[in-house]
C-alpha cells in the first residue's frame, strides 16, 4: 500500500495543534488508498518513508517518523508498535526526477508536486520481513 501526504511532515517537536492536524492530514490520505472493507492489519509491517522537498529543509529525518505513524494508528495498522522495520529518506526533487524502482504512483505524485510547487511525504506499507536474514 502507497500514498502520499502533500506538504511537509510535523516533527514530533512542533506545536501540538501542528502535529495533531499533521496526524489528521496523514489518516485521511492513507483512508483515502484503503479498500472500504480493509481495516487495520493485525500483522506486523514495514514501513518505507520519504519526505520530498523543493528548496530546502531543516527537517531532521528521525523527526519525520513519530507524528507519521501516530496519524497511521487505527487505519493502517492498529498500534505502531506493529512497525517492525522503518526506512526514512528525504530527497529534494524537481520535476523530470528519475527514481530507479519507483512506482508509477509516485512518479505521477513527484510529476504533479513538482508543478504544483508543493513537499509532499510517501508513504509505502509492505508485510514485515523476515527478520531472521540481515540486509
Amino acid at each position: 500500500m502507497e500514498f502520499i501526504v502533500v506538504g511537509a511532515p510535523r516533527s514530533a517537536n512542533a506545536n501540538p495543534r501542528s502535529r495533531r492536524r499533521w496526524r489528521e492530514r496523514v489518516a485521511r490520505a492513507a483512508r483515502e488508498r484503503l479498500w472500504e472493507e480493509d481495516g487495520p492489519t493485525a500483522h506486523d509491517v514495514a514501513v518505507f518513508i520519504v519526505y520530498f522537498y523543493q528548496g530546502e529543509t531543516t527537517l531532521d529525518v528521525d523527526n519525520i517518523a513519530k507524528s507519521l505513524l501516530d496519524g497511521l494508528k487505527g487505519v493502517l495498522f492498529r498500534d505502531d508498535q506493529q512497525v517492525s522495520e522503518i526506512l526514512i529518506r528525504k530527497s529534494r526533487f524537481s520535476a523530470g526526477l528519475s527514481l530507479i524502482g519507483a512506482s508509477l504512483y509516485l512518479l505521477d505524485a513527484i510529476e504533479r508536486m513538482s508543478q504544483a510547487g508543493s513537499d509532499f511525504v510517501y508513504v509505502r506499507a509492505d508485510p514485515a520481513p523476515d527478520h531472521s536474514r540481515i540486509p
